[in-house]
C-alpha cells in the first residue's frame, strides 16, 4: 500500500508518524502538508522538511504553555516528539557520530517528556538494571493510587524510540486499565545514539 509517497520506505514511514494520530501523535493536516513537500526520495528533503514541522509544532507547544493551556501544550508537544523523530529516521547510518542525529533524538526525546509531565497520569522515568549498565525506560500508570493493576512490558522494534512507546501502546492501554512498562533494549538504535 502506498501512502503519499510511491518510494516504499518514504511512505511506510509517513504512514508510521500519521499512524500516531489515534493517540494524539500526529495531525493529519500537519502530515499531509510536509509530505507535499517532500520530493520522492529525497532523504535531505525529508530531514529538512520534518524537522521545520517539528520545530514549528514545538513552538506552538511552547505558546501555548506560557499561555496557560496545558491540554493544547501537552498535545503539541508530543506531536512534535513524533515528527523530531521522523525527521532523524534517514540519519541513521552512523547515529553515535552525527550531531543532526543527536540534536533531532535529543529534541524528540525533550518535547516528549515536557509533554508526559502535562498529562494526569502517572509518569516515570526508570533504568532497569542490566549487566554493568542500566537500560532506560519508561513507567506508566493510570494514576497514582498505588493499586495493583495488569501491567503491559513493551520493547519496540530495532527503529523505534523509547517515546513511540506511548503513541504506539501506553496511550490505549492506560485508557483501558493498564500499567504499561516500556524500556528499550542494549542494542537498539536510540539507546546507542543517547548513550553515545
Amino acid at each position: 500500500m502506498k501512502f503519499l509517497f510511491d518510494d516504499e520506505s518514504f511512505s511506510f514511514e509517513t504512514l508510521r508518524a500519521a499512524g500516531y494520530a489515534n493517540a494524539g501523535g500526529a495531525d493529519l493536516g500537519e502530515i499531509l502538508v510536509t509530505a507535499r513537500a517532500i520530493p520522492e526520495g529525497d532523504e535531505a528533503a525529508w530531514h529538512r522538511e520534518w524537522k521545520a514541522t517539528a520545530q514549528r509544532v514545538e513552538s506552538l507547544g511552547r505558546q501555548s504553555l506560557a499561555a496557560g493551556h496545558s491540554v493544547s501544550a501537552r498535545e503539541a508537544l508530543l506531536r512534535a516528539s513524533n515528527y523530531y523523530r521522523t525527521a532523524e529516521f534517514y540519519l541513521r547510518d552512523n547515529p553515535v557520530h552525527d550531531p543532526e542525529a543527536k540534536e533531532l533524538f535529543d529534541r524528540s526525546r525533550e518535547t516528549f517528556l515536557e509533554s508526559m509531565s502535562l498529562f494526569d497520569f502517572g509518569f516515570e522515568r526508570i533504568a532497569i538494571p542490566y549487566g554493568d549498565t542500566t537500560l532506560p525506560g519508561y513507567l506508566y500508570c493510570v494514576d497514582d493510587s498505588g493499586t495493583p493493576r495488569p501491567t503491559v512490558i513493551f520493547n519496540g522494534g530495532y527503529d523505534s524510540t523509547l517515546e513511540e512507546s506511548y503513541v504506539a501502546l501506553a496511550a490505549g492501554s492506560l485508557l483501558r486499565g493498564y500499567n504499561v512498562l516500556a524500556f528499550d533494549g542494549p542494542a537498539r538504535a536510540p539507546h546507542c545514539v543517547s548513550s553515545g
